[in-house]
């Protein structure tokens, strides 16, 4: 199994302290190469201040990793979470929510 690289886990999330809305479901981040994918699920729109402080999340990892490009990807859903390797498929944060163990 390969895992997220420690170095990309900790910029994730030293860059996500207090950008957290309540509307944030779920934040992962993975590279292949020189691609980072960043990627956040909420369970309603978006707030302004939500979508800037995920924006500046997304600039600050770019910084940490600037040989990189930074695709930041921002959906709404209120299906199931994935069912995936959550350190393969690089997950940061995931809400408490009633019924997900």
């Amino acid at each position: 199994m390969n895992v997220v690289d420690p170095e990309l886990r900790l910029s994730a999330q030293r860059a996500l302290l207090g950008a957290i809305h309540p509307e944030v479901r779920m934040v992962k981040v993975r590279r292949d190469g020189s691609q980072i994918t960043f990627t956040a699920i909420c369970d309603q729109p978006f707030s302004d201040n939500a979508l800037d402080a995920l924006a500046t999340a997304a600039a600050e990892i770019a910084a940490d990793f600037p040989e990189c490009e930074v695709d930041g990807r921002f959906v709404g859903s209120t299906a199931a979470l994935p069912a995936e390797n959550v350190l393969a498929e690089g997950w940061i944060f995931q809400r408490a929510e009633p019924g997900v163990r």
